[in-house]
């Protein structure tokens, strides 16, 4: 004869799928999924679109830059 407790653990109108085997390996496997998704696109980061180090654009050193560069003492012999 089964228990009230064995026939409320059977009925589907009140167990989950999700905590049958099936439904904890299911668990399982879509986060193993997710975890190796972030970490494809934490590497995609660093390796392919982090900010490249910027040129210094300070006004003295655009001046610089835009400057002609000086002529040296031996271009003039």
């Amino acid at each position: 004869m089964l228990s009230a407790m064995d026939t409320a653990r059977r009925d589907p109108r009140t167990s989950s799928w999700f905590r049958s085997r099936g439904g904890r390996r299911f668990g399982v496997e879509f986060a193993a999924i997710i975890a190796l998704k972030l970490v494809a696109l934490v590497l995609l980061w660093f390796f392919c679109i982090r900010p490249q180090p910027r040129t210094d654009t300070a006004p003295a050193a655009v001046a610089d830059h835009l400057s002609p560069p000086a002529r040296e003492a031996a271009d003039d012999r």
